[in-house]
């Protein structure tokens, strides 16, 4: 499987996804670092990307204030859709 996904590598080129991408990440994610997301936030050609550190976020953010915060982002960008 991981021999398989090295031939899948997708970060060392820009990446157009055609849509507005935010990403909320845990600073504290045991499982994936937050400098990922940074560096996924590098490589997306989209000029509307927005990434949101939860400082004391992670790798699930499911507690309250987390799936507030997760709620409050789809709204947004529901709304900026619509707006459109």
């Amino acid at each position: 499987m991981i021999e398989d996904g090295r031939k899948h590598l997708i970060m060392g080129k820009p990446i157009q996804v055609n849509c507005p991408v935010r990403i909320l990440q845990g600073v504290l994610d045991p499982d994936v670092p937050w400098q990922h997301a940074m560096k996924l936030v590098s490589c997306l050609a989209q000029d509307d990307v927005t990434i949101t550190l939860v400082k004391d976020g992670d790798h699930r953010l499911s507690r309250p204030e987390d799936i507030e915060r997760l709620l409050k982002t789809v709204d947004e960008l529901a709304a900026e859709i619509s707006a459109k």
